[in-house]
């Protein structure tokens, strides 16, 4: 597994989304809490109701720097795993104590969060082992996509990375992905490799999704960094290796999408 980023480091973030969640909700005019709820402290757990990979470690700490902002004490939520640990059924993830309207409030926003990232580990982490078990001695990486909500892009690269799986570029800004539509506007394979390496800083690789083996050849000749070959067959993956390791010079890095699924 990857070293997996310091919680700390996502803070911010899992704060903004909390705070969102409680603006959502309209907590402070919560009618049935109101009328329910006495200043009495509330004590609560957070409780696994299936297996899976717990990502939620920065957002426990998030979770707390909200409930101290709204003024419970410190001490609101301890976290009993770190990301990238199991889940086990009816095993207790997070403890909870603090005033009973915040725990009623920040409740449904951190399982929100909480079940939508750790989701992602779980699904990113089946991918990861079955690769391991496929090809032990050097197994593929399943790193991330730019198909995300908006808003929760950095959420989906945490899970993915808690899963044992790796980012990919962030943003349009982190990398450069001719696709088939930039292909088309440049006019060929040629000249799109051409007129990115023209402009992009000169220490982004230069990747270039490919639809046939002939593409492909074009990208090695063109000198990319890297090859992303679209909805092949795994027959079509086989052919196209074939021509990566006949090329002459460095080895472009091979990537495959489209189609992609556990079995």
């Amino acid at each position: 597994m990857n070293k997996h980023v310091d919680y700390h480091e996502h803070l911010f973030l899992w704060k903004e989304l909390l705070r969102t969640g409680l603006q959502e909700d309209g907590w402070q005019w919560d009618w049935t809490a109101l009328g329910t709820v006495t200043s009495k402290p509330l004590s609560a757990k957070v409780v696994a109701k299936s297996q899976g990979i717990w990502a939620g470690t920065g957002l426990v700490a998030a979770l707390n720097a909200i409930a101290q902002e709204l003024g419970s004490p410190a001490g609101f939520a301890k976290c009993k795993l770190q990301d990238g640990d199991a889940l086990k059924l009816g095993s207790t993830v997070v403890e909870l104590k603090g005033p009973a309207r915040l725990v009623l409030a920040l409740e449904r926003p951190f399982l929100n969060l909480a079940s939508y990232v750790s989701g992602i580990a779980t699904a990113t982490r089946a991918l990861v082992d079955e690769a391991e078990r496929a090809c032990p001695s050097s197994p593929p990486r399943i790193t991330s996509t730019r198909k995300t909500l908006p808003g929760y892009r950095d959420v989906g690269v945490i899970g993915v990375r808690a899963g044992g799986g790796y980012s990919h570029r962030v943003s349009l800004s982190g990398g450069v992905l001719i696709k088939e539509n930039h292909i088309a506007a440049a006019g060929s394979v040629k000249k799109a490799i051409e007129g990115v390496r023209e402009t992009a800083p000169h220490g982004l690789k230069i990747e270039i999704e490919v639809r046939s083996l002939r593409e492909l050849q074009e990208a090695i000749d063109a000198k990319a960094d890297g090859t992303l070959l679209d909805n092949f067959t795994p027959a079509q993956v086989r052919d196209a290796l074939v021509i990566v390791d006949k090329r002459k010079g460095a080895r472009p890095i091979v990537e495959v999408s489209g189609g992609i699924h556990l079995s």
